[in-house]
């Protein structure tokens, strides 16, 4: 699936973050995040992301010591000039629910950075819900950043605590910002 746009609400109601996905196909994903699941979820994501980014980047080539951190970090600030998030979700003509009923919650994630020419650059998100379905997205490094900067807004939004990894940028650490990405 190409991921094709991004967007969390915080939902005071349930206390939960409310994650929408869709595609460039009209595939829509739904799908709950709760406080628990965000704040064991974060730091091995902002790990992942920038191994995402140096992949896309040096592939699988050894970089000096702190070398590999400075490049995701630049690669991140890249992201996240490059992204729109200004333009307003909209869902295509004919899109589709790929989990169809009750919007369900993730029980747990799972994340790998692919090796190999093909798949450099790449984030593979194994979401797993709370009734046992699967869903797998493989996002681009910068979708992947575009992502965390969302949550981390919808966790700041909600008061859950969830400082920004050291380093993040200005941008990424706005609470009021944008919380949708095209």
């Amino acid at each position: 699936m190409q991921l094709h746009q991004i967007t969390v609400e915080y939902v005071a109601p349930e206390d939960r973050l409310l994650l929408h996905l869709s595609t460039q196909t009209g595939e829509r994903l739904s799908l709950w995040i709760t406080r628990r699941l965000l704040l064991a979820l974060y730091g091995p994501l902002h790990q992942a992301v920038s191994r995402a980014h140096v992949a896309a980047e040096w592939g699988a080539v050894p970089l000096p010591e702190g070398a590999a951190d400075l490049l995701a970090e630049s690669a991140r600030a890249q992201a996240l000039r490059d992204a729109d998030f200004a333009t307003p979700p909209q869902a295509p003509a004919g899109s589709r629910s790929l989990l169809e009923g009750v919007i369900p919650v993730v029980g747990e994630v799972t994340l790998s950075v692919p090796v190999g020419s093909d798949a450099a650059g790449q984030l593979t998100i194994r979401w797993r819900t709370t009734d046992g379905r699967d869903v797998e997205l493989n996002v681009p490094a910068a979708a992947a950043t575009a992502l965390q900067t969302l949550l981390l807004q919808g966790a700041e939004r909600g008061g859950w605590g969830l400082a920004a990894p050291d380093g993040e940028t200005a941008r990424t650490q706005e609470a009021s910002g944008p919380r949708f990405m095209n």
